[in-house]
């Protein structure tokens, strides 16, 4: 993205990928907080997983979840209200480009999840607070973290902050993230480069990993 110093490359043995609310009521058609980014992004997600698969890098899964009681993230997201209920456990709604009804919650049916992968399941923005993600990247010595997935400004700034935090170095994959508007991305991938960690194209992070098998 620039041309400064490179503070680190990624160490495939103590990389994990994060794949961020990549979830029914955010990506489909139709869905209760409907971010059509989201479905543009899905080729270079999928491509991160396929090659995390390959290098057998473990990848987790966050999910955002809401409801049933009221929180203060309501005022700001009202369709988590009923009827609506994004992002509500057991619950489910009709999304018109697949033509049926699915569970708001879910990874959409275009990524695949295995038995081996890791799901989070969150209850604010920042994939850190209040859930097991740091423990789960400390159990497999992770160090390194991929981030992809939406969105920005919230989620992913959020669970960037989060990490950073907590010691992890980043790597974010600038067009593998989903954003509301072209203005927020722009900001938050220099804001991300300049004080928080890495930010890197798809292909750059893959032969980055390739290139240290």
């Amino acid at each position: 993205m620039n041309m400064k110093k490179v503070p680190y490359y990624l160490e495939k043995e103590k990389t994990a990928l994060l794949v961020v609310d990549m979830q029914n009521d955010f990506t489909r058609e139709g869905g209760a907080l409907e971010l059509s980014d989201m479905r543009d992004k899905i080729p270079s997600v999928n491509k991160l997983i396929n090659a995390s698969r390959e290098l057998n890098i473990p990848i987790i899964f966050i999910k955002f979840i809401s409801g049933p009681k009221k929180t203060l993230v309501w005022n700001w997201t009202p369709s988590i209200n009923p009827p609506t209920k994004c992002c509500w456990k057991n619950h489910k709604r009709f999304y018109p480009d697949i033509k049926k009804e699915e569970e708001v919650t879910e990874i959409i049916d275009e990524i695949t999840v295995l038995n081996e992968d890791y799901i989070v399941e969150k209850y604010a923005y920042d994939a850190f607070y209040n859930t097991e993600l740091e423990d789960v990247l400390r159990s497999l010595a992770v160090e390194f973290i991929i981030v992809c997935g939406g969105a920005i400004p919230v989620c992913i700034n959020d669970t960037v902050t989060g990490a950073f935090e907590r010691q992890f170095k980043l790597v974010v994959a600038e067009d593998a993230v989903a954003s509301f508007d072209e203005d927020f991305k722009k900001f938050s991938m220099k804001l991300f480069d300049m004080k928080y960690g890495r930010v890197s194209s798809v292909e750059e992070i893959i032969d980055e990993l390739k290139s240290k098998k």
